[in-house]
């Protein structure tokens, strides 16, 4: 049985419109050209018809249908539901998979061409430290942070724990959160997460303690700002965007913005122009600016850094659908672009 833990958030146009997050490594030296054993480009991992999927860089040139370059299956974990995506420093692909609620790894060769792979390293659930999976973010010191939609809490996986595997229980546990779903690290190196109306952080100095903690800043909904939103992620000057389920809008709100509690009015506002941003929940940045979204059942969408400098309805300057794929919530650039504050 599917769960879908995160999508009862949002009200849906169509059958298979599901929600999407982000998750990058943060203030991390990155190499500058791609590991050799695999290609660079965008990664994502389809939740029906079950594969981690690769379009490299010429397939995101122009509109149209696509083939992935890539597909990996594998019999380490289920994938049939939303799928958490994240890379670590040396290029190791970590999955979250929420239906089964495991966390499974795939090293760079094991990328490099298709077909059934067994992951390098599974780490599963013991008392509840896997809870429906969605949002993963690697922190500065190269430790893995995973949203758990199902039972509401943030854990932390150190280094050790990550080389292990097997059922591991979390160095930090943070509790009592609702349904977090994305998750994404600031410069300073704080932890942002998206919930129903709201997206939250957790100051660096709070993140070495579990229980019940009180966000450090949180920004609630200001009528439409905030609606259901999902996939979160940072640009290079720091500004936090959000992709809105509920009303097919992503938000930008300014570094001052996110410095204190409050409501405010985000800074950018970007609408759906036609049938772009059809439920907007993947969000990730390249090296050039653009923000891509990952939006409805397959839809890709490219928006150009000038087109998303103020508030509008910009076309998207590509669309690309994955063919025979479904089911989308993560995508993420291999190598991870330059200059963001995720890096």
């Amino acid at each position: 049985m599917i769960r879908f833990t995160v999508a009862r958030q949002a009200t849906f146009a169509v059958a298979f419109t599901f929600l999407l997050g982000c998750g990058y490594d943060s203030k991390t030296p990155y190499p500058s050209a791609p590991n050799p054993a695999f290609e660079d480009g965008l990664w994502t991992a389809s939740g029906t018809n079950p594969a981690i999927l690769h379009l490299d860089p010429s397939q995101l040139l122009t509109d149209g249908d696509r083939m992935p370059v890539t597909a990996i299956t594998t019999p380490s974990a289920r994938l049939f539901n939303l799928n958490g995506i994240a890379f670590d420093a040396d290029g190791t692909m970590w999955i979250a998979s929420q239906d089964d609620s495991v966390l499974v790894a795939f090293a760079p060769a094991t990328l490099a061409s298709s077909g059934s792979r067994t992951a390098t390293t599974r780490i599963t659930s013991i008392g509840g430290s896997l809870s429906a999976p969605t949002g993963l973010a690697f922190d500065a010191q190269h430790r893995l942070w995973v949203a758990n939609s199902e039972n509401g809490t943030i854990v932390r996986f150190d280094r050790a724990q990550l080389a292990a595997g097997g059922a591991v229980v979390p160095a930090v546990t943070i509790s009592g959160l609702g349904t977090p779903n994305s998750l994404a690290f600031d410069a300073a190196g704080s932890l942002w997460v998206s919930k129903q109306n709201k997206v939250f952080s957790f100051s660096p100095a709070q993140l070495d303690s579990s229980g019940f903690l009180a966000p450090h800043v949180v920004i609630s909904s200001l009528g439409p700002s905030l609606a259901d939103p999902s996939g979160i992620a940072f640009d290079a000057d720091g500004k936090l965007w959000v992709g809105n389920a509920g009303n097919k809008t992503v938000v930008a709100f300014s570094p001052d913005q996110l410095a204190t509690t409050g409501s405010p009015a985000p800074r950018i506002v970007i609408s759906s122009n036609a049938s772009s941003l059809q439920t907007p929940f993947g969000l990730a940045f390249d090296s050039d600016g653009s923000l891509w979204v990952m939006g409805g059942a397959d839809a890709l969408e490219k928006f150009s850094r000038t087109s998303i400098a103020a508030t509008g309805a910009p076309s998207p300057s590509v669309r690309v659908r994955l063919v025979g794929y479904i089911l989308f919530w993560n995508v993420a650039f291999w190598p991870k672009p330059a200059g963001l504050p995720l890096n």
